[in-house]
């Protein structure tokens, strides 16, 4: 793989004396020169400092480099890597896990964003629970105007901040699902380097399963705070791959057999079920979600594997002229529910909560990281020359 290490060394980097953390972060990017800064300095904002920040530029062709490298200039913590030419994604991650030094690690992105608070939640319930495999918390939707639209996960394991052991996981996720966002969640490493990092050939849903694996096996630490921020963007990797019928059946076919051969036997046939139904649902969702009103009830019966009736039903209900979208969601989940009613129940309350009691104050802490505390917009962040 052509990878070139930056030429520009830190210089007179400033001292940082808060207590650090021994954390790496590892950031891919590509071309987010006009985002990055933002997520750089969100990163370089927390309490304790992560002990190195693993920028791996991956053949940008915007002014990506020239922002990291002042920054660079700065941070003594930031370390850039150059990729030669485009590798993706995945390569990029395991270019930096090849360096990273750290005992735990937080996989960030260019364009999102950690919130004050999350290093500190993190280590303290990492430290508290020393079998967690990981700590994650909640996570802030953005629009691609920073604008809060929703909060996720869904649903949530548990309401208070703690730990869920293995036995906990196994009864919860029965009637509730994807509580974990990478955004906001820090691993721990030797237990993420045991199953040997994120698999390559499940692409987006590398992450996700990685993280059943460890939870079945060890439990992890939850805290419902809001604690990152995640660009809802529809071009994005996991997006591009939802809105492909030929990847999802793809990565779902990769995913069954990836559960077949790596879960624990005690839950390996039950959960591949739940799996494969709950990633159905939630493929088929955003392309009723991120289509801008346009039904294409054949891709989406295809994705729930929907027979003759159902089909035809989502073939009517595209025609209605009004709330098409929302009647096609609603009927998806009457024949394919994706949590126990009690889930959705719950699913439909923490949205609405979300929205009229905890949304202004999220608002503000995302205004606060986009700005910046001199007032001076980060994600506009231009080096000087």
């Amino acid at each position: 793989m052509p990878v070139e290490k930056t030429t520009l060394e830190p210089v007179q980097a400033t001292p940082d004396q808060r207590p650090a953390m021994s954390l790496s972060v590892i950031l891919p990017n590509f071309n987010h020169g006009s985002l990055i800064a933002r997520a750089l300095h969100a990163l370089l904002d927390q309490t304790p400092a992560a002990g190195e920040i693993i920028v791996v530029d991956d053949g940008s062709t915007d002014d990506s480099v020239a922002v990291v490298e002042a920054l660079q200039r700065r941070y003594g913590s930031i370390r850039l890597i150059r990729n030669a030419t485009n590798q993706g994604i995945i390569a990029s991650v395991k270019t930096a896990l090849e360096v990273a030094t750290g005992d735990y690690l937080l996989f960030a992105a260019a364009d999102d964003f950690v919130l004050p608070g999350l290093f500190s939640h993190a280590l303290a319930g990492l430290t508290a629970y020393p079998d967690a495999a990981f700590f994650c918390a909640g996570v802030a939707l953005v629009d691609t105007g920073d604008q809060v639209i929703g909060v996720r996960p869904v649903t949530v394991p548990r309401y208070g901040r703690g730990y869920l052991s293995p036995k906990d996981v196994r009864r919860v996720i029965r009637g509730t699902d994807f509580w974990v966002l990478g955004t906001s969640t820090v691993y721990r490493r030797r237990l993420l380097a045991g199953i040997g990092y994120f698999d390559a050939r499940l692409g987006s849903l590398g992450d996700v399963l990685a993280n059943r694996l460890l939870a079945f096996r060890h439990g992890f630490y939850f805290d419902p705070a809001v604690l990152a921020a995640y660009n809802k963007d529809p071009m994005s990797f996991s997006a591009r791959n939802a809105l492909s019928v030929k990847d999802s059946r793809r990565l779902l076919d990769a995913a069954a057999s990836w559960i077949a051969g790596n879960l624990p036997e005690d839950v390996r046939d039950e959960h591949a079920r739940l799996f494969d139904r709950r990633m159905r649902f939630g493929l088929a969702r955003l392309w009723v979600i991120w289509r801008n009103g346009r039904l294409d009830a054949d891709a989406i019966a295809d994705i729930l594997n929907f027979g003759g009736f159902d089909r035809a039903v989502l073939k009517a209900l595209a025609r209605v002229p009004f709330g098409s979208s929302f009647l096609a969601l609603g009927w998806m989940t009457l024949r394919m529910p994706p949590f126990s009613l009690l889930g959705m129940m719950q699913a439909w309350w923490r949205a609405l909560y979300f929205k009229c009691v905890c949304r202004a104050e999220i608002a503000r802490k995302v205004n606060g990281v986009r700005l910046g505390g001199d007032g001076t917009a980060r994600s506009d962040f231009v080096p000087s020359s």
